[in-house]
């Protein structure tokens, strides 16, 4: 399970908690805003291209517990604004992070296969984005809702979009991830046990400042030692939006954050975990200039 799966569930969670609560999720708008004002926070629109957004389409002002986000658009693409920063509030954000001007509902879940762009889409602003981009989508329309309302009730993926007011391309790519995907069980801390850390492994977990090159064989517990060591930084009070975990290999990535999510799920989505390759990409692509 990767960090955008982890999103996923998170607000499959809190849709079907809002639902509960007496929200409409067939008025998205209205669904988002109840989500926000659980939270304490504001909403406002204001015009397309408003200084106050940075170039981008919304944002959310902490200081002020505000998000304000461009007025054009349907009822659903302003209710995918204000849930894509939603997203940014629950999983966690840079606070010093750019504003993305492309906000684009309809995303595939999938990384891109090849090349390029499979290199990219683990990039940090990338998948931040992508991470929250999803959120909302399943916020306001969970793979579950979407697959019941299809096979159960015999829905297409139209009368599902006019129901909910949303564009088709996002009811069809939410169909196609809940039909066409392989399910991922909700991470928990029950599904995996790992044996207690040796005396060894515990010295390295708990070492502390300067850097620590931790020497050992395939099968030996080091990234089992490696995860021991963020639990306990967190433990200790670090903001997971400051943890980097680099690895070789796209699958060692996904497996990393899946071990972390077993016991950290909301911590595992707001970390960067990933390759090495990526991480360089991302410091060039975003400081070339420099």
């Amino acid at each position: 399970m990767d960090s955008v799966e982890l999103a996923r569930q998170v607000a499959a969670a809190l849709h079907a908690r809002l639902v509960a609560s007496g929200a409409d999720p067939w008025s998205p708008y209205d669904f988002a805003i109840a989500e926000a004002k659980r939270r304490g926070i504001d909403v406002e629109r204001t015009a397309a291209g408003a200084a106050i957004l940075n170039g981008g389409r919304a944002t959310f002002v902490a200081a002020d517990d505000l998000i304000l986000h461009e007025s054009g658009g349907s009822p659903f693409e302003q209710a995918f604004l204000v849930a894509h920063e939603i997203g940014h509030v629950e999983l966690g954000d840079d606070p010093e992070g750019e504003p993305v001007p492309t906000i684009d509902p309809s995303r595939a879940a999938e990384p891109s296969p090849v090349g390029m762009d499979r290199v990219v889409d683990y990039g940090r602003r990338q998948r931040r984005e992508v991470q929250m981009d999803l959120f909302a989508r399943e916020l306001l329309l969970p793979r579950t809702l979407a697959r019941a309302l299809h096979i159960d009730e015999g829905l297409s993926a139209s009368a599902i979009a006019a129901k909910i007011g949303a564009p088709f391309e996002i009811v069809a790519q939410q169909l196609f991830d809940a039909l066409l995907l392989p399910p991922v069980p909700p991470a928990t801390a029950t599904t995996h046990v790992e044996r207690p850390l040796n005396s060894l492994q515990a010295s390295a977990a708990a070492h502390r400042g300067e850097a620590y090159l931790l020497e050992a064989g395939p099968g030996t517990g080091k990234t089992q030692t490696l995860i021991a060591r963020v639990e306990g930084v967190l433990d200790e009070g670090v903001d997971p939006r400051r943890i980097l975990l680099l690895t070789f290999s796209n699958k060692a990535a996904g497996e990393m954050a899946e071990r972390i999510a077993r016991k950290r799920p909301e911590a595992a989505a707001a970390m960067w975990i990933g390759t090495f390759h990526a991480f360089g990409l991302d410091i060039i692509r975003r400081f070339h200039i420099e």
